[in-house]
């Protein structure tokens, strides 16, 4: 059981991101995992997997993304990769950038493989960022990076997108944190 007392610069998270065939998570599918694990100021450990979501990638999908179905045609299938995923993530507090979107994608692809779901704390950049910054005109994961400055990287990939949600993570902390320690339960979202 993780301690909500605990300081967040002594805790261990992962931040992941998902790149999906669409915007359903009861139709679509993953098909990109990314996640990057870290304590704030270090990067510890990452994770990436092409997946064959089985469907074909929306159009739409595949232009924000830069991915294909050729991409994707010779890659494990989602369930294959959900195992692996999960054992990553273990049992730290997660991060997420809108996290209700990602977590339902886990969701329901875990439920579609029949393996249980996840009882991690979630907290979602977004809204840590809207405590944290009040007033910006817009909160999309894009958008922070650039107001703060955040070194860019490849957008709307998977673990790029999960290593600026640690990076915008510690921002939001840092922000947040006016009054000395900053216990892990002023940051969990959900």
């Amino acid at each position: 059981m993780i301690d909500l007392d605990a300081p967040v610069d002594r805790l261990t998270f992962v931040a992941f991101d998902f790149e999906t065939t669409g915007l359903y998570p009861a139709t679509d599918r993953i098909v990109e995992f990314g996640a990057v694990r870290f304590r704030l100021g270090e990067e510890l450990e990452g994770f990436s997997a092409l997946a064959n979501p089985g469907r074909p990638i929306h159009p739409d999908a595949a232009q924000v993304s830069g991915i294909s179905d050729a991409d994707v045609a010779d890659k494990p299938p989602v369930a294959d990769l959900l195992p692996q995923f999960v054992q990553f993530l273990g049992d730290d507090v997660l991060l997420a950038h809108n996290a209700r979107f990602d977590a339902a994608f886990l969701r329901a692809e875990l439920e579609r493989a029949g393996l249980q779901t996840l009882r991690n704390p979630i907290s979602d950049t977004q809204v840590l960022a809207q405590r944290a910054f009040p007033g910006r005109p817009s909160y999309a994961l894009q958008a922070l990076v650039e107001f703060l400055q955040i070194p860019a990287n490849q957008a709307h990939r998977a673990q790029d997108d999960a290593r600026q949600c640690m990076r915008l993570f510690a921002h939001c902390v840092d922000a947040m944190a006016f009054m000395g320690d900053l216990p892990l339960r002023d940051v969990l979202t959900s």
